[in-house]
């Protein structure tokens, strides 16, 4: 599947809140999700879209093959 990368400027303080979340995230998922993991999971709740397939990062999916 091809993919678009979107460039995306953030100030440091919601890089912060972002960061922050990734902390708290980890707690449930196992593992620290990425940026652009808890942006993915914030856009499919605003979205309100199950983008559990197919927006999964590929660098992840690569590790575990």
């Amino acid at each position: 599947m091809e993919r678009s990368q979107l460039n995306l400027r953030i100030s440091d303080q919601l890089g912060k809140h972002i960061d922050a979340k990734r902390i708290e995230l980890a707690k449930t998922m196992g593992n620290i999700p990425s940026r652009s993991d808890v942006l993915r999971l914030a856009l499919a709740k605003y979205l309100e879209l199950d983008l559990s397939l197919t927006e999964q990062d590929r660098r992840r999916s690569l590790q575990k093959e």
